[in-house]
């Protein structure tokens, strides 16, 4: 093996680039976000290279285009978890607040409640009894969520079902392209080992 190169059982745990450097030339920058970790899109775009073994440049398109669209679609996935996981305590509140007695302490006593979740699992199983009582599970926080952010949620679940058609179409025309195009050329990419480029972020 060269040096500078890894199997591809290594190339998913390598932060070094796995595309050729006259064809990152082209590309540039993936879309990765400063929020997002460069080394995870690495190991995509590896594996969907040890997967395609392009032979040219416009494979090498489709396989750049498979990557970030799945990175599209992973940044959307992320989202809509953290939707929920910002909106938590609103949601457990307002459960609170149509659940309890109407009464002076009532403010305080949902106040208490909803930091008691973010606790421990002794403070969390407290407030599991309190919804309990009224027959509410867990569930109905996020049941609340989606009453509270239902529009930002369809937005992100529309913006991820048109991510998934993109996939879909640019997987059925490499495919296709494949089919069509002459089966004696050969991959650009060993499928046992991936020439590195240097980081050129």
């Amino acid at each position: 093996m060269s040096q500078g190169s890894l199997t591809s059982a290594e190339a998913p745990r390598n932060l070094s680039r796995v595309v050729p450097a006259e064809i990152a030339d082209i590309f540039g920058h993936p879309p990765v976000l400063s929020t997002e970790s460069r080394e995870a899109y690495d190991a995509l775009m590896a594996q969907l290279v040890l997967e395609w073994k392009p032979r040219n440049i416009t494979e090498w398109i489709f396989v750049r285009d498979i990557a970030d669209i799945s990175w599209e679609i992973l940044r959307h996935r992320r989202a809509i978890v953290n939707v929920f996981a910002i909106s938590f305590k609103a949601a457990l509140g307002s459960v609170l607040m149509d659940l309890l007695p109407e009464g002076v302490s009532l403010y305080y006593t949902v106040l208490a409640l909803k930091e008691d979740w973010f606790k421990g699992p002794v403070e969390q199983a407290k407030v599991k009894a309190e919804l309990a009582k009224y027959g509410v599970s867990p569930e109905g926080i996020v049941a609340q969520t989606y009453a509270l952010r239902g529009n930002e949620l369809d937005k992100l679940h529309r913006l991820l079902a048109v991510a998934e058609a993109r996939r879909i179409a640019v997987t059925r025309n490499f495919n296709e392209y494949r089919t069509m195009s002459s089966p004696s050329e050969k991959p650009v990419i060993n499928s046992e080992e991936i020439a590195l480029v240097p980081d050129s972020a």
